[in-house]
């Protein structure tokens, strides 16, 4: 089993969890209640986790890219919601961390109304059940009346409102990412349109779309690597935007490092490059 990882991206990969996992460790012993703290060390941990698994499955030089590239729509997801909370300040910057961890709570009371409502529309019916499944019956009829559904329809509105606040194209204001005011908005801010050209094509690989198929012999391990690393410390930056520290030394020191890599090349290099 060989990596495809380069080696210089996995250094700044370890780099990253490193300094997450410092600061995520003072919050525990030390917590806070600045909501913009606490939604934006979610989300690092959210693109720090699906980035750390994905390039664990690089590893191994005898798998497809494909399930890396998937596993990056979410770091890539909570890159753009961190970025989206600490590109304002002050109280509106508060507002819309509150309204995020607002939208895990809405979000699990709503799926869990649908999924009881679902079981009373449907499953009380013995005929549906399997012959050793059936024992267990009366105490689904008993959870399920005792349940209130009332609120579904008021949930969901309350979920769809809050959740399309918070898609991928309203956080990244897909609008607006030719407005040259727009793409000030935060230092990472500039990284974002091609950002956005990743989880366009990583879609196709969450959701077993035919273009995979044609999409899939352009992936290259640098280029899925690159772009998972970088989502990454797009998101550890927003954290510590949120903390006050995005001029902490170590964290300067990955940006550095990553700002250094050559991508381009790196996937083609200028002495292959036809002569102009």
């Amino acid at each position: 089993m060989n990596s495809i990882v380069d080696p210089q991206l996995k250094t700044i990969h370890n780099a990253t969890l490193n300094l997450y996992n410092r600061e995520t460790l003072l919050i525990k012993s030390h917590p806070t209640s600045t909501v913009s703290i606490n939604a934006t060390n979610f989300l690092a941990g959210q693109a720090n986790l699906f980035a750390d698994s994905a390039l664990f499955l690089m590893e191994d030089d005898r798998q497809p890219l494909n399930p890396a590239v998937a596993l990056l729509r979410t770091c890539l997801e909570a890159q753009a919601r961190a970025n989206y909370i600490i590109a304002v300040t002050g109280e509106e910057r508060e507002r819309r961390a509150n309204e995020f961890l607002q939208l895990m709570n809405v979000g699990h009371d709503y799926n869990k109304a649908l999924v009881i409502q679902m079981m009373k529309d449907f499953g009380t019916d013995p005929s549906k059940f399997l012959p050793r499944e059936l024992p267990y019956l009366p105490a689904i009829k008993l959870l399920l009346e005792n349940t209130d559904t009332s609120n579904l329809k008021a949930l969901k509105s309350q979920y769809d409102k809050m959740n399309g606040n918070w898609s991928y194209g309203k956080v990244i204001g897909r609008e607006k990412l030719l407005d040259p005011i727009w793409q000030k908005r935060s230092e990472a801010q500039s990284l974002q349109p091609g950002l956005y050209l990743s989880y366009i094509q990583s879609c196709a690989f969450v959701h077993s779309d035919p273009a995979s198929l044609k999409l899939e012999p352009l992936l290259t391990p640098v280029d899925v690597a690159y772009t998972t690393v970088t989502a990454e410390v797009a998101a550890l930056f927003s954290f510590f935007v949120a903390l006050g520290k995005d001029k902490d030394q170590d964290l300067l020191n990955i940006t550095a490092s990553l700002k250094a890599f050559n991508i381009h090349e790196k996937i083609l290099p200028s002495k292959d490059l036809p002569p102009s």
